[in-house]
């Protein structure tokens, strides 16, 4: 479990709330622009709950697209058209984000894997290569591990990371109780002041909050073994060539003192983390491909990376 990967979760978190300053809403590209390709919008009952998904159309072997920590679907709106001429493509929202159903429970990777399993099941798709980005990753290796012969190929969009609460996250007492947990995180990991400073009526609703808890809760309990997969894979990672702090990781208004600490902590430990999951990933899957995006940022797909990322993607796919 790597501070990068408590900064990337956090990250992705505040993203999704009106109050949060810390990062920009993601980019998008438009080369091939998502309004010429629609995709149809429909709801599914899978695993006891309505599920929601996007069916770019397309002919083909299926592609199923998973999104990261809630987003919904809708993220890959550029990015799924790409691959229609030769793929069908659709794209699954989770339990809990967008329009899929909300329940209070379920939220660990086992369940959300069923969930994938009978949203396929309930769509007459037998065999699917899966895409998946950050959280997303676990989702795709259990499910390789649990249906091999349900899986043409596998592609991890900043996603193949173990994040198992060792170090940092084991530290937190108890993430359920304190509605200031991801301020916390983000403060104590690089010491930012302006974290303490989003006041906790600001949070989302309480059942809004328990089902965040929850996902994050799935993300830093899952221990990623990739070892029993047998599937064809791909990895993308976000690393930085960069002997400086990438400074795309702290908000804009950051002020000198909060750089410096960073600069600080990327020398003494922030390379080094940087290549534990990529020898992790080539270790366990010798099979598997790597591709190093340098100094890119964690949404791979969209943005200045995405021509260079779907075009690995669409090359690695359609390989025999």
């Amino acid at each position: 479990m790597t501070r990068r990967f408590c900064l990337i979760v956090g990250v992705s978190f505040f993203a999704s709330q009106a109050s949060a300053q810390f990062l920009d809403a993601p980019p998008t590209f438009s080369s091939v622009p998502a309004a010429l390709h629609p995709p149809k919008s429909a709801l599914v009952t899978a695993n006891g709950i309505r599920l929601h998904y996007l069916d770019w159309g397309g002919s083909g072997d299926t592609i199923l697209l998973l999104p990261g920590f809630n987003d919904t679907a809708h993220v890959y709106d550029d990015f799924a058209p790409r691959f229609t001429d030769r793929f069908h493509v659709i794209g699954l929202t989770r339990r809990g984000v967008g329009e899929s159903d909300k329940p209070a429970g379920g939220y660990d990777t086992s369940t959300r894997v069923e969930d994938i399993r009978q949203f396929l099941d309930a769509l007459s798709v037998r065999k699917v290569s899966l895409v998946g980005h950050s959280m997303a990753g676990d989702e795709l290796t259990l499910f390789a591990t649990r249906y091999p012969d349900r899986v043409s190929k596998l592609v991890y969009l900043d996603a193949a990371y173990d994040r198992t609460p060792e170090g940092y996250i084991a530290s937190l007492s108890d993430p359920t109780n304190e509605p200031g947990m991801m301020q916390r995180m983000r403060m104590e990991a690089l010491g930012l002041p302006e974290a303490s400073k989003i006041r906790v009526e600001k949070m989302p609703p309480p059942d809004e909050w328990a089902r965040l808890v929850a996902m994050h809760r799935a993300i830093f309990a899952f221990r990623q073994d990739y070892t029993k997969v047998q599937a064809p894979a791909l990895a993308f990672y976000a690393v930085t060539a960069n002997e400086h702090y990438p400074s795309h990781w702290l908000p804009k208004n950051a002020d000198e003192s909060v750089r410096t600490k960073a600069e600080a902590w990327w020398q003494e430990k922030g390379h080094a983390l940087m290549r534990e999951p990529v020898g992790k990933f080539r270790r366990e899957i010798p099979h598997g491909e790597v591709v190093e995006l340098d100094d890119a940022k964690h949404y791979v797909f969209i943005g200045e990376t995405a021509a260079d990322v779907s075009a690995k993607t669409r090359e690695f796919l359609l390989r025999p």
